[in-house]
């Protein structure tokens, strides 16, 4: 697994690696200084009205923000046309953890202020993924299931068609820094009553399981409590941290 260093521009971290390697790939995450990019319990004007900006300075219009529950449930959808009149059309596609898009013209949202935003992109298929992973969704095996349907896609083809599949672990909290108790450990298989877990090194260790190619793996250098960088970070605000947007996106032509 290869480590990195997401490159900061006007508010946002931007994965410089793999958009490098395809004009049509958009993948990155917002800082704190853009603000407090949550959606839940906020109105659904106020969402559309910051996501919709998002999406139209990325070069987007449609945008997918989905309310995140810490569950494994995964949402595909198809490739999008450019709407024709003009405005960004922002979906609540409701209680889902991760997305998946068969081709191009969306935008994909997941907040994160710890957990581990998760990127995943096939060149060969066209297919994108973005996944929100607190430690619920990756002892419940959130990553080896999008990486599964991700590679069969909507018509269901045998697996291991992907052969080019990369995945990303973005900015969130480090094993140094993320000290947890008896249940979650356990929910790992893991004994004791408190410990440091490193998630971004399971969903690592996940995502190899899964067949995706050690060259093909990475993970951000980004802490979401020590740094380095300006991001929200739910443990060490003591729960008052507001969300950051990891976002990933396929443009059309």
């Amino acid at each position: 697994m290869t480590e990195v260093a997401e490159t900061p521009t006007d508010g946002l971290l931007r994965l410089s690696q793999w958009e490098s390697l395809d004009p049509g790939i958009v993948c990155g995450i917002t800082t704190a200084e853009r603000g407090d990019l949550a959606v839940a319990e906020v109105p659904p004007d106020r969402v559309a009205a910051v996501y919709g900006d998002l999406a139209r300075e990325l070069g987007f219009r449609r945008v997918s923000v989905p309310t995140q529950v810490h569950g494994t449930d995964l949402r595909e959808i198809r490739a999008a046309p450019v709407p024709d009149s003009g405005a960004c059309i922002v979906d609540r596609p409701g209680r889902v953890d991760g997305q998946i898009v068969d081709g191009p013209g969306w935008l994909l949202a997941a907040t994160a202020a710890d957990c581990v935003p998760v990127y995943l992109w096939s060149r060969e298929l066209g297919r994108i993924g973005l996944i929100h992973a607190g430690w619920r969704g990756a002892a419940a095996g959130i990553l080896p299931r999008a990486i599964s349907r991700l590679v069969r896609g909507p018509d269901h083809r045998p697996p291991g068609a992907a052969g080019d599949l990369r995945v990303h672990l973005g900015p969130a909290i480090c094993g140094r820094c993320y000290e947890v108790d008896t249940p979650v450990l356990s929910a790992f298989g893991l004994a004791g009553t408190r410990a440091r877990l490193d998630l971004r090194g399971i969903l690592a260790a996940q995502a190899a399981t899964a067949g995706v190619a050690p060259g093909a793996l990475s993970s951000s250098r980004f802490c979401t409590s020590c740094g380095p960088g300006d991001l929200h970070s739910h443990r060490a605000s003591g729960g008052t941290a507001g969300r950051m947007a990891a976002f990933l996106g396929l443009r059309s032509g």
